[in-house]
C-alpha cells in the first residue's frame, strides 16, 4: 500500500506507479483532509518518544561488560555443544 499526502497546486498529476503494481488492479481515492484532523496526526507522530534506554534503571551493573561479548560468546557456546 502506498499512502502520500499532497497539496496540489494545479488541476492535473502525474503518478508514477511502482513495476510491482504493473499488470494488477490498483484503486485511487483522492479525498480532501480535515486540516485539524491531520495536522493532529502529524504533530503525534512527530513527538513519538523512543523506548531505547527506558529500562536502564533496571540492567544489572556487574554485567554490563558481558554486554559488549554476548552474541560471541552465546554462538561459540551454541556450536561448541553441538560437537
Amino acid at each position: 500500500m502506498i499512502r502520500e499526502v499532497i497539496r496540489p497546486q494545479y488541476t492535473s498529476f502525474t503518478i508514477t506507479i511502482p513495476t510491482h503494481y504493473i499488470d494488477r488492479e490498483i484503486e485511487f481515492i483522492m479525498f480532501p483532509i480535515d486540516k485539524s484532523e491531520y495536522s493532529a496526526k502529524k504533530a503525534k507522530s512527530k513527538y513519538r518518544k523512543s523506548l531505547r534506554g527506558v529500562f536502564h534503571q533496571y540492567a544489572d551493573k556487574s554485567k554490563t561488560l558481558l554486554e559488549d561479548n554476548a552474541w560471541q560468546m552465546s554462538v561459540v557456546d551454541r556450536f561448541k555443544n553441538n560437537d
